[in-house]
């Protein structure tokens, strides 16, 4: 049996709905490759740029905005930042 692990910033992105948000929309937005942002969501890799957190952070937040959700913090992405 397979056991799942939901990585933060794969609960963060599971957390807009109403429309759900893709890691497509996701990367596409933030403007990192799919594979990438996969990467980074799923755990296999969790160290990233500043600038590839950043805005992965800013895709987040424009997100939660539309949503009338708070704004998040690099910090509690769950990304480490190298």
């Amino acid at each position: 049996m397979a056991i799942e692990v939901k990585t933060r910033l794969r609960q963060l992105r599971e957390e807009l709905t109403s429309p759900k948000v893709s890691q497509e929309a996701m990367a596409r937005k933030a403007g990192i490759s799919l594979q990438w942002y996969r990467q980074l969501e799923s755990g296999q890799q969790q160290n990233t740029s500043w600038s590839t957190g950043n805005a992965i952070l800013r895709a987040l937040n424009e997100e939660r905005q539309a949503r009338g959700l708070a704004d998040l913090t690099l910090d509690q992405l769950g990304l480490k930042i190298v």
